[in-house]
């Protein structure tokens, strides 16, 4: 499956081993039934905090199974003031 990744707010691919690393957007393949969260570890994306996941401009838990051709996009936890 083809995925349209966006990563915002200083994340990046952090995983040195795939084409994206280093990247903030990209396209990439993943074997079907891949979850966000199996996604997250593939990017190397393991935090102390819990992520903000949008898949084609909704809001989903890190449960979600991708589907062809969702646009993933992947946030820190957002404050202000």
């Amino acid at each position: 499956m083809k995925l349209e990744v966006h990563l915002f707010a200083g994340l990046f691919c952090n995983n040195e081993e795939l084409d994206c690393f280093g990247e903030t957007d990209f396209e990439m393949e993943v074997p079907e039934n891949t979850t966000l969260n199996e996604l997250v570890k593939l990017l190397n994306l393991e935090l102390p905090y819990e992520l903000i996941y949008m898949i084609n401009g909704k809001r989903c838990d890190k449960s979600y199974c991708l589907k062809d051709k969702d646009r993933v996009g992947i946030f820190p936890p957002i404050g202000g003031g």
